[in-house]
């Protein structure tokens, strides 16, 4: 399975790179960057010519839902036919690269997304229930 991250900004590599602290090396993870200086049609060729490349199941996982990343992986769907989740963070990530023996339908996609949920802690409240 390949994995794109898909961000505004250098969000992606750096979540890339945090990740491989805790993974290792990662194999087919791509990042591609949304750029102050880039137009919308900047990000959909840099986004079709990276999954034009790919063969397999890609899941994408962008930042911000209604975003240019999300709105353009979104679009490319109906070319390329892989999966995007919104909301991208450590834990999403970790949780799908782990699971990329699996191949991804809509059941494993909400699970992805539970587990996700399930990471969002209010840390002060646990301290004050102990």
């Amino acid at each position: 399975m390949n994995i794109i991250i898909a961000t505004h900004g250098k969000f992606g590599e750096e979540l890339k790179n945090s990740a491989e602290m805790i993974l290792g090396n990662l194999e087919n993870v791509y990042s591609i960057s949304l750029l102050p200086q880039q137009s919308f049609e900047d990000f959909m060729n840099q986004a079709d010519s990276l999954l034009r490349k790919m063969s397999g199941t890609t899941i994408a996982l962008v930042d911000l839902f209604g975003g240019t990343p999300s709105n353009v992986l979104t679009v490319l769907t109906r070319k390329y036919g892989h999966h995007v989740i919104a909301g991208l963070s450590m834990p999403l990530f970790i949780e799908v690269y782990m699971s990329k023996d699996q191949q991804p339908d809509t059941e494993i996609m909400q699970q992805f997304i539970a587990s996700a949920q399930q990471a969002i802690v209010y840390t002060n409240q646990v301290v004050e229930e102990d």
